[in-house]
């Protein structure tokens, strides 16, 4: 109602005046939002949930989180390169393709850090099964090898390594006879959210 009167009332928003050309009246019903502005409203909201639910992952202030950052990245990974095919996120696909480019940038940084894969493998729930699901192991490997691709890894035996070598690592630093101790054990299974990803379903 307020856009059908606003420029018979105030006149336009604003004017814009280029050097050499005439003078030109914005009007306030030029921002009318109509059918098909509210459905890309609404595509736009549901790209953005996607970040936004699972950052929701990492609010805690009872539980460490830090087991949750390769899953949750790799669930906001699938979650968009599916939009990406999806005809209905035709018109946002540059769009969607470049937040891939940034978050794959950042998912590369978990190899630099093994920290995030040891709190994921020390993880009750996932564990090495879920680097075998979803990263592959052997199998995988002979697959792709077959496939033509030489370079392909066994991602299993390679954060094995990963666990092995910093458990040896970790083993001279303590002191003789050391031992270790929670005074307030943590149950990471005790959230009440869950990833919903493939894992979940394996």
């Amino acid at each position: 109602m307020f856009m059908k009167s606003a420029d018979e009332l105030f006149g336009p928003v604003t004017t814009i005046r280029c050097p050499a050309s005439p003078a030109k009246h914005i009007p306030w019903k030029a921002f009318t939002i109509g059918p098909v502005d509210w459905e890309h409203i609404n595509t736009t909201r549901n790209i953005v949930s996607d970040a936004n639910n699972i950052q929701q992952y990492f609010s805690s202030e009872l539980q460490p989180t830090l087991w949750r950052a390769i899953p949750a990245i790799e669930e906001l990974q699938t979650a968009w390169e599916a939009k990406c095919d999806d005809p209905k996120y035709t018109l946002f696909k540059p769009v969607i393709e470049l937040r891939l480019e940034k978050v794959n940038k950042y998912y590369r940084r978990f190899d630099e850090k093994p920290v995030y894969v040891l709190a994921l493998v020390l993880h009750l729930y996932y564990k090495l099964n879920y680097i075998k699901m979803a990263w592959g192991g052997p199998k995988e490997q002979e697959l792709e090898h077959a496939a033509g691709n030489p370079n392909a890894v066994d991602w299993h035996d390679e954060v094995l390594k990963i666990v092995e070598k910093t458990m040896r690592e970790y083993s001279k630093c303590m002191p003789t006879g050391a031992t270790t101790h929670s005074s307030s054990p943590i149950n990471p299974l005790a959230s009440t959210e869950t990833l919903e990803s493939e894992f979940d379903r394996h």
